[in-house]
């Protein structure tokens, strides 16, 4: 891409700053300063109206103060499955919460913690824009450290869709059907339709063949 083209899609994509209160001064402040930072409209938005919007492949920035952790990975279900193509940036994240599952979402391009300088903050803007990550380099030693053999249902592993992880990571956590649907904001038909779908490819009939299935190939030591 050259950079005229590269600047012309930068200026014509938007913020969006998705928060739980939209009217809280801290909220506007933060999206003006990422303005400043960015050159372009930066719009506070709540996570429902985030999906009311005719959103695309603009910038998606998750205030993570504003939400639990059960919440922010239904959110980051909820972008990833309807507007894959935005880019997430979690912000104010603090550098003691461990926060590396998150960003193992494809959607999340990079993280801004509490305590990142204003140089930083553009930085990491400026570098997603691009279409490059932002993350930490304790992050990239995670994944380094992380790393193992494969194993022999390496690739019934990687013909799982995204959806189908999410049901292997939530069934090996031993969440019930109504449980996952609501972690997910999915209706329960669709979660058994997902599991269903999880079974037949990796070869079992319930949850139980699920975690043997994992236990086996220890798919558990990696966090699968």
């Amino acid at each position: 891409m050259d950079v005229s083209m590269a600047h012309r899609t930068r200026d014509e994509s938007k913020a969006y700053l998705v928060v739980s209160h939209c009217n809280n001064l801290a909220i506007r402040l933060l999206a003006k300063s990422i303005e400043n930072q960015r050159g372009v409209s930066c719009t506070a938005i709540s996570s429902e109206d985030l999906f009311c919007d005719q959103i695309q492949d603009d910038l998606v920035l998750i205030n993570v103060l504003d939400f639990s952790t059960p919440e922010i990975e239904g959110l980051l279900g909820r972008i990833q499955e309807h507007m894959p193509l935005c880019r997430v940036i979690l912000v104010n994240a603090d550098r003691d919460d461990n926060i590396f599952f998150l960003l193992n979402w494809p959607v999340v391009k990079g993280v801004i913690y509490q305590q990142d300088s204003d140089a930083l903050i553009s930085k990491a803007l400026d570098e997603v824009c691009k279409g490059r990550s932002w993350f930490p380099r304790s992050y990239m030693d995670y994944l380094v450290r992380h790393r193992k053999t494969p194993t022999r249902c390496g690739h019934i592993f990687e013909s799982l869709t995204s959806r189908e992880r999410q049901m292997l990571d939530h069934v090996v956590r031993g969440m019930s059907n109504h449980e996952i649907a609501d972690a997910i904001c999915l209706s329960t038909h669709t979660v058994k339709a997902h599991l269903q779908s999880l079974y037949r490819k990796v070869g079992v009939k319930s949850r139980v063949g699920v975690m043997r299935w994992v236990h086996e190939n220890h798919l558990e030591e990696s966090g699968e």
